[in-house]
């Protein structure tokens, strides 16, 4: 489990990074994004904005792909418009901030520090 400093300093270099930022067009999230009225743009500038540590559930991981794609995964919880949603992205070496999921949550996500 991430310490609280960790977690404030990925937070902090994935904002650094917002142009950087991109969804996978995956049916749960582009689902997801329809039941919320939104866009991938609008998700983001929420997340942007509100993510915090707090919201924290798991990471960093490895990928678990095999072979497995290089960069550390990340898990986070956060209510989007009163739905709990799932988060997880992926930081790559590249820079690039790989969102995997943004998509309601299948089950209770586990967040350790609330």
């Amino acid at each position: 489990m991430a310490t609280r400093e960790e977690i404030e300093e990925i937070l902090r270099s994935i904002r650094l990074r917002r142009e950087l930022w991109v969804l996978s067009p995956r049916r749960k999230n582009l689902q997801t994004l329809s039941a919320l009225g939104m866009d991938g743009e609008t998700v983001f500038g929420i997340i942007y904005d509100t993510l915090s540590w707090r919201d924290y559930s798991k990471g960093p991981e490895p990928d678990n792909h095999v072979p497995p794609i290089p960069g550390n995964i990340w898990v986070f919880g956060l209510v989007i418009s009163g739905q709990q949603c799932y988060l997880k992205f992926q930081d790559k070496p590249e820079r690039t901030v790989m969102w995997i999921s943004i998509h309601q949550a299948e089950r209770q996500v586990e967040l350790p520090y609330k």
